[in-house]
Formats: structure tokens, C-alpha cells, sequence
């Protein structure tokens, strides 16, 4: 119970490896042959999982091709199980103990057998009523692998006021069982988003950040980035507004083909775009090496897990340059 202080020369420092975690998604399978080599990646996650209704409750696809070739590269593979964002199919199975033991038992033998290095658990839109269940889920889960010594992170979701989408996750207790929590650092303003507005700015992700820190400690933490963005288009009569998912290739060719300047927004600390064209204007908050670097600053400032990016392949090449992390 008392205060004191000790030299650091005494104290014993373990080098942080630092995950840099990919997403796959919509590629072709030479794009993933291509993706595996970069160097600085040091986890893919596959998604080869989706809660179901029937049988074990899980539809599995997990691709034992693309395992071998990541581990030939070095890489770990994490594969992923969605719930398909469906909160009554979530906590039919979750709400009942003889469901999720078999969930359980399922996933287990078949990362096992498919020597897979972890699972990434990404529940989104649970109902709050499933709160607890959703954290004797990731306890069962964490129990049953740690034997194989099979890593589980969790998705959780910048903290906001939406009950399904927030409010449902009891982070300080999934950080405590899980050995990795990711927040999902975009959707700040999400697809369907009546606003026009960044996909992530700098303030918004630094404030989600310092508050999951203080839930789930530092090194347990991984801030997923956005490796796209969005196009907003609004119809300058109606007022109404539509985005378009853009990837950071698009966005250049957008750039290019419309002759337009980047102006840095001090607000968002991104690079910023706006053009009117047939009575629409189009607004883009840039996602590029200058927004990338800030928040992988970021990460080495709070002394975080590592970063994620969704997704992997929609990044331009030159992303990976600011990927450097002294250990």
C-alpha cells in the first residue's frame, strides 16, 4: 500500500512486437499472393466464419491454401467470424449456454485443424440485452484455446451513444479475457450517414482511443484504420446526400481526372477535395500517407497493440512506407 519509485536501469523492459494486421476482402487470389508479401504485415485475417442458426451455429470457409502461403511468408493468420450483424440470430445463440459450448467446440477444432495462428471475433450490432452472454462467449472461447495457444481479439467500436452498435459491448471485461481488442477507428460518418463528413479525423479516433484506454490496457489495444474512404455526393436542389466507398487508388484517379488540388483540413488533419459538377457538389476527406502516419504516431505515442487495416488491397503501395515501428 505504499508509494515508491525504482530506477529505471533496474527495471526489466520486453520489447513490444507489434501486430500489423490486414483485413482480406474483396480481391482476386493473385491480389492476396500479393498482399502476403508485404513486409511489414505480420497478421491476415480471412473471413472464414459466420454465425448460423443451425448445426454447430457456424458455416465455415476457411481456406487451408491461403494458411500455408501466409505462414510461408512469415505471416499469422487470424481468421475472422462475423455474426452478419444481425442481433436476434446473435443472441438466439449466444443467450443460450448449450449453443455457445458447441460454437465453442466447432470453431476450436477447426482452427486447430487448420493451424491457425488466432481468431478475430467481429459481433457488431448486438442487442444490450446480450451484453454479458456476448462476454461469456469470448471467455469460453479464450478458455478453450488458450491450450493451442490461439490468439483472440475482439472488434469493438468507437464508443458512441447507439445501444446496438456501442452500448452492447462491456469493453473493460472483453479487454480483460481477450488478448487483443481492436476498435474499429472509421465510420465516423458511415455510408448512410445524412451528413457528408471524414470516415475518421484525427480528433475523433485520438478521444476513442484515450477512452478505451482507459478500460483496456494500452498494450492490449489495436486501432484499426481505414485504408478507404468515402466520396460524398450532395444534389445541391434537394439537399440530399449519397456516398460512394472509394478506394485510395479511386481517389486519385478522381483527383487527376477533375484536375483538383488536395487542401489540408486542419479540423480533420486529412487532405480534403470539393468539386461541383451537373449540380452536384462532391466533398472527399483523403485518406493517404499523411493521414496514415498521424495515426500510426498514434499507436506509438499510447504505446498500442499494433494497427489493422480494412481493408487490405484497397491501400495505395506508398501506405506501407510510413508502417515503421521502432521496437
Amino acid at each position: 500500500g505504499k508509494k515508491g519509485w525504482i530506477k529505471k536501469s533496474q527495471l526489466q523492459k520486453k520489447a513490444q512486437n507489434r501486430i500489423v494486421m490486414g483485413w482480406k476482402h474483396n480481391g482476386s487470389k493473385e491480389n492476396y499472393t500479393q498482399q502476403l508479401k508485404h513486409p511489414n504485415l505480420n497478421v491476415v485475417s480471412p473471413r472464414s466464419y459466420t454465425l448460423t442458426d443451425t448445426g454447430n451455429y457456424v458455416s465455415v470457409s476457411v481456406d487451408t491454401k491461403y494458411i500455408q502461403a501466409a505462414h510461408k511468408q512469415g505471416k499469422q493468420v487470424w481468421q475472422l467470424i462475423g455474426n452478419k450483424f444481425d442481433p436476434v440470430l446473435t443472441g438466439s445463440v449466444l443467450g443460450h449456454t448449450k449453443k455457445r459450448q458447441k460454437l465453442v467446440s466447432a470453431l476450436r477444432d477447426s482452427l486447430v485443424k487448420t493451424k491457425s495462428d488466432g481468431i478475430n471475433v467481429d459481433f457488431e450490432n448486438i442487442d444490450p440485452k446480450n451484453k454479458k452472454d456476448f462476454v461469456l462467449f469470448i471467455g469460453e472461447l479464450k478458455k478453450a484455446l488458450k491450450p493451442h495457444g490461439i490468439k483472440v481479439s475482439v472488434d469493438v467500436t468507437r464508443e458512441n451513444d447507439d445501444p446496438y452498435w456501442s452500448k452492447s459491448l462491456d469493453r473493460k471485461a472483453l479487454g480483460k479475457i481477450a488478448d487483443y481488442i481492436i476498435i474499429m477507428g472509421y465510420d465516423e460518418h458511415w455510408g448512410g450517414s445524412p451528413v457528408a463528413g471524414s470516415v475518421s479525423s484525427l480528433p475523433w479516433i485520438k478521444e476513442g482511443t484515450k477512452l478505451l484506454m482507459k478500460e483496456v490496457p494500452a498494450h492490449k489495444i489495436i486501432l484499426a484504420v481505414p485504408f478507404y474512404t468515402r466520396e460524398w455526393v450532395t444534389d445541391l436542389s434537394t439537399k440530399k446526400v449519397k456516398s460512394h466507398d472509394r478506394t485510395m487508388a479511386e481517389v486519385n484517379k478522381i483527383i487527376s481526372s477533375q484536375k483538383l488540388k488536395k487542401v489540408w483540413d486542419k479540423q480533420t488533419q486529412q487532405n480534403y477535395v470539393v468539386y461541383t459538377s451537373k449540380g452536384k457538389k462532391h466533398q472527399i476527406w483523403i485518406e493517404d500517407k499523411k493521414s496514415m502516419k498521424l495515426r500510426i504516431d498514434l499507436v506509438k505515442q499510447n504505446h498500442l497493440g499494433g494497427t489493422a487495416a480494412w481493408y487490405i488491397g484497397s491501400e495505395t503501395p506508398d501506405i506501407w512506407d510510413v508502417y515503421h515501428f521502432n521496437q
